[in-house]
């Protein structure tokens, strides 16, 4: 057991593991630490990426994707390729998108068996228990012994409640903005298997939305995710799921009747990337980081490119080149707008979310087009229109729907 590694990563999620395969495909030592027993499970993720024709649109700037999610059919679950929004008044919009549905912890044990095939070492079952000296050293204990543990580079790919982050001094996510998450693998649901439905409305899923993504062969992931600042005092998040699975109008017919499988929840970060993801020997990826789409909560995309970012940044840093600044450089050429924009169509969308009436009369004005649009990251119009106009309505609708 060695006591220095070039690399350390702590945690194999998505993004993890992606920076780990790209160092160790260079060469360099890489030690993966992971505190879970079994590589992706329990999920914690509502297993859609989108197609790869559809990453051109969505991150135009991030061409390693197409190469990114080519991926073996032995990982997905199903394919879909339209949307269906149902808004607050239970007017239904729909449109194209091509999205696959992954068997997520097939997805992670495909990431990190690339990252050990090219011959990084994995530790499961271990708690990293903090980082010390500007993150030149770990603590970790592994099977009742606390070892102390060098390396060059720490990677922080550790959750939206990252303690790496905290102890290289480089921030965390602000807990205001992190999204409370719960979701059912529901079996006998009645659902087309092409169409992922999304369901928006404060009586449901205050300050977020609710989802049904369709797995193939009458199962599905059913789940929501709230805010708690948007959210009834006293009503808990699963609370919110049993009323949409019991009792929303449209959901409901097709709900009623299955099978919960199993339970997951989670923490998902809405508040943008960190102001600094990296220092002189550390970098911080995935949902550590804040790389995640605050429109949407989608996080395993960006996570999977940032961590190939990171991989670079790492190797050409220990070839003696360029600091890690590198890493920052290019996932914010590459991301960094379509998180930015995000973002302030997020804070928009707060206002509107404020009261059900503000948000249909939002749907009035601009039509459909703007649920297509904020689930894409953008809007059909310049945000300071957006901005205005509902900063007005809200003005104006000042009484609780």
């Amino acid at each position: 057991m060695k006591g220095k590694h070039d690399v350390i990563v702590v945690g194999a999620g998505p993004a993890g593991a992606s920076v780990a395969r790209r160092v160790a495909e260079s060469g360099f030592d890489v030690l993966v630490i992971e505190r879970k027993r079994e590589i992706g499970h329990p999920i914690q993720c509502g297993e859609l990426v989108p197609a790869i024709e559809e990453f051109s649109k969505i991150l135009p700037k991030a061409e390693r994707a197409k190469r990114l999610f080519d991926l073996p059919q032995w990982v997905i679950s199903n394919n879909s390729s339209r949307v269906m929004v149902c808004s607050s008044s239970k007017k239904i919009y729909e449109f194209k998108f091509n999205s696959n549905i992954i068997d997520r912890s097939r997805f992670d044990k495909l990431l990190v068996m690339n990252a050990t095939k090219a011959g990084a070492e994995l530790w499961t079952s271990c708690n990293v228990i903090g980082a010390r000296n500007g993150g030149k050293e770990v603590l970790v204990k592994k099977e009742a012994k606390t070892l102390r543990i060098e390396t060059d580079v720490l990677v922080a790919a550790d959750g939206p409640s990252s303690k790496m982050t905290r102890d290289v001094g480089l921030g965390s996510n602000d807990p205001r903005n992190l999204g409370v998450t719960i979701e059912y693998l529901m079996g006998g649901v009645e659902v087309d298997p092409d169409i992922v439905e999304v369901y928006f409305g404060n009586e449901y899923a205050p300050g977020g939305y609710a989802w049904i993504i369709p797995k193939g062969e009458g199962i599905a992931n059913v789940g929501l995710g709230i805010r708690t600042p948007f959210s009834e005092k006293g009503v808990s998040v699963k609370e919110y799921l049993k009323r949409f699975i019991d009792k929303h109008p449209i959901a409901s017919r097709n709900l009623r009747k299955g099978a919960i499988l199993s339970t997951i929840g989670g923490l998902v970060p809405l508040g943008g990337p960190l102001q600094r993801t990296y220092s002189d020997n550390v970098i911080v990826v995935g949902d550590a980081a804040g790389q995640v789409m605050p429109t949407n909560g989608g996080g395993i995309p960006i996570a999977v490119i940032c961590g190939d970012i990171g991989g670079e940044a790492i190797v050409s840093k220990l070839k003696g080149g360029s600091s890690l600044v590198l890493y920052e450089k290019v996932w914010r050429k590459e991301v960094g707008k379509e998180l930015d924009r995000g973002l302030k169509i997020r804070k928009i969308m707060d206002i509107a979310m404020q009261s059900d009436r503000i948000t249909e009369e939002v749907y009035g004005i601009f039509g459909g087009r703007v649920i297509e649009s904020a689930l894409h990251g953008r809007l059909p119009m310049p945000l300071s229109v957006a901005y205005k106009t509902v900063v007005r309505l809200s003005r104006s609708l000042k009484a609780p729907s």
